[in-house]
C-alpha cells in the first residue's frame, strides 16, 4: 500500500536543503519530549481515493501537513523553506511509494509560548499511485 506520510517524511530526509537543517530529525504526528531543534513533524489530514466512469483508479489525493519547528521564528522559517524546496512539483519515488505530485496549498506560521517553539504548518496535496 502506498504510504504518501512515508514517502514526504523520507524525502525531507534525503533532500540536500532539509537534511542540512534537521539530518533524521523528522516525525510523526508530534514531536517527541524535549526534541532537538528544528525538526519536522508530518502527518496526514485527509486523504481520497479516486474513481472514474464506475472503476476505481489506483491514484490517492492526501494532504499531507508538515510543520516546520525551530526555536525561533526564523528558524521555521528556514526550514519551511527548504520543506517547500524539497515537496514543491516533486514526482518520483519516495520510500516505496510513487508520487505523482506534490504541491503545497496552505501555509501560516504560529508560537508555542510553554514551549518556546516556532512553527510554521505547511499543507501539501501529496498524489500517489496506490
Amino acid at each position: 500500500m502506498a504510504d504518501a506520510t512515508e514517502a514526504v517524511r523520507t524525502r525531507l530526509t534525503v533532500h540536500a536543503g532539509t537534511s542540512a537543517l534537521i539530518s533524521t530529525r523528522a516525525w510523526f504526528g508530534y514531536l517527541p519530549q524535549n526534541p532537538t531543534l528544528p525538526a519536522s513533524v508530518v502527518q496526514q489530514i485527509t486523504g481520497t481515493r479516486e474513481s472514474a466512469m464506475g472503476a476505481d483508479v489506483d491514484k490517492f489525493a492526501a494532504l499531507v501537513q508538515v510543520k516546520a519547528h525551530a526555536s525561533t521564528r526564523a528558524g521555521a522559517q528556514a526550514l519551511a523553506e527548504q520543506q517547500r524546496a524539497a515537496l514543491q512539483r516533486y514526482s518520483g519515488t519516495s520510500a516505496g511509494t510513487v508520487v505523482l505530485d506534490s504541491f503545497l496549498v496552505n501555509e501560516d506560521d504560529e508560537m508555542e509560548p510553554e514551549e518556546g517553539i516556532w512553527s510554521v504548518r505547511q499543507d501539501f496535496r501529496v498524489w500517489v499511485t496506490e
